[in-house]
């Protein structure tokens, strides 16, 4: 693998497990935010997709250093395993740990998450 693919492998890794950890996370966040004040109030303005996606954040950031370094590992050579074990390492190791940071998150910041989303909505609009 040569340095340009291996930017081209990392940049693609952003998108993909960013994506997964959305996928993985936001249901979850979704069911712990759904009966709270802030979700029954929010604003017109900021889309519910993206208030949950600034709730997770930090799974998502975790699981794309994940798939950074499961990325390296596989450049490396594998350190012996096979693609099928590199694959499970690489998409299962996320399905353990971003469903658990979602559940550990504290759910008393997401109001004034909400409402520096709503700021930054009318900033917007202005």
């Amino acid at each position: 693998m040569t340095p340009f693919e291996f930017l081209v492998a990392a940049g693609k890794m952003v998108i993909w497990m960013g994506a997964y950890a959305q996928l993985l996370g936001m249901p979850i966040a979704w069911l712990r935010l759904r009966k709270t004040a802030a979700w029954k109030d929010r604003p017109e303005g900021p889309r519910r997709i993206d208030l949950l996606a600034k709730f997770i954040v930090r799974p998502t950031v975790l699981t794309i250093v994940w798939g950074w370094v499961a990325l390296a590992v596989a450049a490396l050579g594998g350190l012996g395993l096979s693609g099928g074990a590199l694959l499970v390492l690489i998409g299962g190791a996320p399905v353990i740990f971003v469903p658990w940071m979602v559940l550990q998150l504290d759910a008393s910041r997401f109001p004034q998450l909400v409402e520096n989303a709503r700021r930054a909505h009318e900033a917007k609009r202005t």
